[in-house]
């Protein structure tokens, strides 16, 4: 009996039948259990044994169990059901086959049935565990595809717990380490120290609640090399609640290098390394942001490296980017590390120097980066000399943006150039004329050709002996829309440093040519026409092609188109320069040296050159300074060029002849081709077909341009004619309706009245009522200040301009000015020199000369 005080026990009340208990538990088990004998013939299975295989009782009993089990298990069953008649409980997986359908999966228990110790049957408790045993084999399919999966993948799977122990890693992922799949490993070991701590922040965030991360970082392999990875990582709890972290990562290290690249590219100069202009900019932006709170002043420093275009173009672009580099090279060895260098594009770098003092320190460094760059370069065997010239902004002085920063910049820069380059200049809140001139030029230059505002003129060329026209130098001028008729000596420099210049060269050799064929067709004199070729074009492989192109369509003979060239155009790359002449030369067209005796190396190259040019043309420098006095150097020069020509039997030109005197001492050194303005200055097209008409041109007699200059008078209102010019400081306050502040330049008042003024200047003004002027100067102590337009120009010498200029005042200045006027007039009267206003008692025209050089 049971004790009925304990809790735990369990009460079987003494009226319940033994057998039919365990006769129940046998019948109503829901697994399968059969008794057969010691033969293995089932003597009764239960209900769940029947409805598991489909059979009824009847059909099961008196068979033995091998008729319910496969052909290949029966051996298994057989050595089990021994060992239980032998007394031992038996258990194992086997199959047993269904009326109906597929095999079932049965786990297998066999007890011996005992009667007073002895064996006489085999009790049978099977348990269907197909289904089990089919998820379990799933799993297993699952488990042998992901690990293949993941083994074979290309990129890491990991698996690491807290504290970055590393679990479980694919084949890839201790590739990735450079590690063998054996060796222990922390996470947390394998990322670069800089990324570590970005890298347990993301984990972190992990942790704290975040579905999955993903994260970059450099992993460290234990060969000490870097590589960058990309990774997605997420948390998982074990069956012990151990919190486990799993993720995947790949090598993007390819990636990286072509996004560092595509970075570098996008922001870096290819040929120095330099920051580019896009990344300039943005550095600039950061700087002027910072500084606007810091309230710190900070320049830009636009650098243009004078004549390069010449000697990249001249000795090619090898030679070129090596000067580039080696420029960048020798500028970065005096910036402090605050300082940005930058390439802008070409031969232009800019600098931004943060945290300046004041103006005199970014002096001091422009300074000094002028000295470095005039050193000489040695490349290639090559000894070149160059210089910079440079133009500096100052913020907040001169600006508070980038864009006006780098715009003051740039006309700082064409200041410096106007100065002479090689030097350098501070934005102020104004330009002089002549440069804000050259400022607008440039902005203007490449739509010239766009819209037809060049134009040729032509200068003729006389034979000394018979004064006939014997040929024509073309002379290209650009009629600029504010500007009026601008000379070539002011726009080919800028179209030299642009690049401009070679379709302006392509655009003067067609249009000559078209123009020469078109006088000959009227039944002109046929004469040869020069164009003047920059030594970029000279030099460029199409430059023969296209000359012959021109001539064909044209219809033009090769010997009536001369080209001229510069003598420094031979010195400086003789390779080339032949072989260029030659073809010239096989084509039938002429050659002319032009400027000659400038040059800067021996006169051996003429021997070299000989036979493949036609004609010298001597410098205008050596015969302005010709005299009767034959004592003078420029009188022996002139004289031994001509007497060399002679020698070397090519045709001389003298050209910028202006005087009867300079005339004579050439005929004397027999010089038979003379060009200048004794003759004609350069004349417009259909001018010149006048010329050609009349087929000859005398010279004016007695001509002395040094003793005065020509007078044109076209006054309205009476003038005080002045026997010593006046001094005035003239500038530009207005142009088409647009106010400019601009410095002054000084010219000459020769005359003045109640109307207006004339006045010489070496600048070519237009003549446009809308561009307003105005004048400074002194008369009797007193200032006074003029403002109006010019109506009339014309040219008295080359370069020297005078112009008419007519008043815009009112009647109350007018007043004022008519009383100063008439005191004026009266101490004019009276010798010697009214004190206390501004006369130039020096030569006019010497007096620009002096201007200019200064």
């Amino acid at each position: 009996m049971i004790d009925p005080t304990n809790k735990n026990s369990v009460i079987i009340h003494e009226d319940v039948d033994p057998d039919l208990f365990y006769r129940s538990l046998f019948e109503y088990n829901p697994d399968l259990a059969y008794y057969s004998d010691t033969h293995g013939i089932i003597a009764k299975p239960n209900e769940g044994f029947c409805k598991t295989l489909g059979y009824r009782q009847e059909e099961i009993v008196q068979h033995s169990l091998e008729r319910f089990i496969p052909q290949s298990e029966i051996p298994k069953y057989r050595k089990a059901f021994a060992k239980t008649l032998a007394g031992e409980i038996q258990h194992f997986n086997t199959l047993f086959l269904p009326k109906t359908g597929n095999p079932r999966i049965i786990f297998l228990s066999m007890l011996p049935a005992k009667v007073a110790g002895k064996v006489i049957g085999v009790f049978g408790v099977a348990k269907d565990i197909t289904k089990r045993q089919l998820i379990e084999q799933s799993l297993q399919d699952s488990e042998l595809k992901f690990r293949s999966i993941v083994e074979g993948a290309f990129i890491g799977v990991y698996i690491f717990t807290e504290n970055g122990q590393v679990s479980y890693g694919n084949r890839q992922f201790y590739k990735l380490l450079g590690l063998e799949n054996t060796e222990e490993v922390n996470f947390w070991d394998c990322i670069h120290p800089e990324d570590l701590p970005a890298q347990k922040a993301a984990l972190d965030r992990l942790m704290n609640g975040k579905d999955g991360v993903d994260h970059s970082f450099r992993l460290l392999r234990k060969d000490g090399s870097i590589i960058f990875v990309e990774a997605h990582s997420k948390k998982v709890y074990l069956q012990n609640d151990q919190l486990t972290i799993i993720g995947v990562l790949r090598d993007i290290s390819e990636r990286k290098r072509a996004e560092e690249l595509t970075h570098y590219l996008a922001y870096y100069d290819t040929l120095t390394a330099l920051p580019n202009r896009k990344l300039f900019q943005k550095k600039l932006e950061q700087v002027i942001n910072v500084s606007k709170t810091s309230k710190q002043k900070f320049a830009v420093l636009y650098l243009d490296l004078d004549r390069f275009k010449y000697i990249n173009d001249t000795l090619g672009h090898s030679i070129g980017d090596k000067l580039i580099k080696q420029t960048a090279e020798r500028i970065k060895l005096h910036l402090g590390e605050e300082a940005l260098l930058a390439r802008w594009g070409g031969d232009e770098f800019f600098i931004l120097l943060p945290h300046i003092l004041n103006a005199e320190q970014v002096a001091d460094l422009a300074e000094t980066i002028n000295e470095a760059v005039r050193e000489p370069y040695l490349i290639d065997k090559y000894n070149l000399i160059l210089t910079t010239s440079i133009g500096i902004s100052i913020f907040p002085d001169n600006g508070e943006d980038a864009e006006t920063l780098s715009k003051h910049a740039d006309s700082a820069l064409y200041k410096a150039k106007e100065k002479g380059k090689n030097t350098y200049t501070i934005h102020s809140a104004s330009m002089d004329l002549e440069s804000y001139r050259i400022f607008t030029l440039e902005a203007d230059l490449r739509q010239a050709i766009e819209q037809n505002q060049l134009e040729l003129y032509y200068q003729p060329k006389v034979c000394a002996d018979t004064y006939q026209i014997v040929g024509a130098e073309a002379l290209i001028r650009w009629n600029h829309p504010e500007w009026g008729m601008i000379s070539p000596d002011d726009f080919i420099p800028l179209a030299e440093e642009t690049g401009v210049i070679t379709d302006i060269d392509k655009w003067i050799t067609h249009k000559a040519s078209l123009q020469n064929k078109a006088w000959q067709d009227v039944g002109l004199q046929k004469i040869p026409v020069s164009i003047n070729l920059s030594a970029q074009r000279f030099l460029e492989k199409d430059l023969i092609s296209h000359i012959r192109t021109i001539l064909a369509d044209a219809n033009l003979d090769p010997e009536f188109l001369e080209i001229e060239i510069l003598e420094s155009t031979m010195l400086e790359n003789e390779t080339v320069v032949l072989s260029v002449l030659a073809e010239l030369k096989r084509i039938g067209v002429r050659v002319s040296i032009d400027d000659f005796g400038t040059g800067y190396s021996s006169l051996s190259y003429l021997n070299h050159f000989k036979g493949w040019f036609d004609t010298l043309k001597i410098d205008r420098s050596f015969i302005s300074d010709l005299t009767c006095a034959d004592s003078k150097d420029s009188n022996f020069i002139t004289k031994t060029i001509i007497e060399l020509s002679r020698h070397l039997h090519v045709d001389t030109v003298a050209e910028g002849v202006e005087t009867q005197e300079q005339l004579d001492i050439l005929m004397e050194y027999k010089c038979r081709t003379i060009q200048g303005y004794l003759f004609s200055k350069p004349v417009r097209a259909d001018a010149f077909a006048d010329l050609l008409k009349r087929g000859k041109i005398e010279p004016p007699g007695d001509h002395h341009p040094d003793e005065t200059v020509l007078v044109e008078d076209r006054r309205k209102f009476f003038r005080i004619e002045l026997d010593f010019p006046l001094s005035a400081a003239m500038t530009m306050t207005r142009i088409h309706g647009r106010n400019v502040k601009l410095e002054n330049t000084e010219v000459l008042i020769e005359n003045i009245g109640l109307g207006g003024l004339r006045f010489l200047s070496d600048l070519r003004l237009a003549i446009h009522r809308d561009i307003i002027l105005e004048f400074e100067t002194e008369i009797l102590g007193h200032t006074i200040k003029l403002s109006g337009a010019v109506v009339w120009m014309k040219e008295v010498k080359p370069g020297i301009y005078q112009y008419g200029f007519e008043f815009s005042i009112g009647e109350s200045d007018r007043a004022a000015l008519t009383s100063l006027l008439n005191k004026f007039a009266i101490q004019l009267a009276k010798p010697p020199l009214i004190p206390n206003c501004r006369f130039v008692t020096t030569n006019r025209y010497h007096f620009f000369k002096e201007k200019n050089r200064k």
